[in-house]
């Protein structure tokens, strides 16, 4: 079951959205068990990164993992905030960069990350994968 709460903030179709994720999970041999979304503000995704990372920044996507088993359980909260920020200064539509975090949520789950430069890098490019991904068929 893949949800996603918000406020009228998406303009994808939410089906269309959880069809494609669990395309990414499987093609690393993953299901989705259970994964949500939450788009809030960029002062409740600071506290939350503050609460439990104890990250003292300001961020666009904090994801909880609790996968076992290739099968993904999770939950994200990603900064509508930030997501617009980035768009404008990445010239990217709000859609491309809500597919680039809704991405960057899941592939933590398939065991990426991004803490060194070669992980960012190759975040990167499964981000960029996973976005034409939609497109294909979409």
């Amino acid at each position: 079951m893949i949800r996603f709460t918000h406020n009228n903030f998406l303009t994808l179709a939410e089906a269309d959205l959880a069809q494609w994720l669990e395309r990414i999970a499987a093609l690393e041999g993953y299901t989705v068990d259970e994964l949500e979304y939450n788009f809030v503000d960029s002062n409740a995704l600071f506290i939350i990164n503050k609460e439990y990372l104890n990250h003292d920044t300001y961020t666009d996507i904090v994801t909880f993992d609790y996968t076992e088993n290739k099968a993904i359980k999770a939950e994200a909260y990603i900064s509508c905030d930030a997501l617009k920020e980035n768009a404008k200064k990445y010239r990217q539509s709000a859609e491309s960069e809500c597919l680039r975090l809704l991405s960057h949520g899941i592939l933590h789950c398939l065991g990426f990350n991004d803490k060194s430069i070669e992980e960012k890098a190759l975040m990167r490019s499964k981000e960029e994968d996973c976005i034409n991904l939609f497109h294909v068929k979409h």
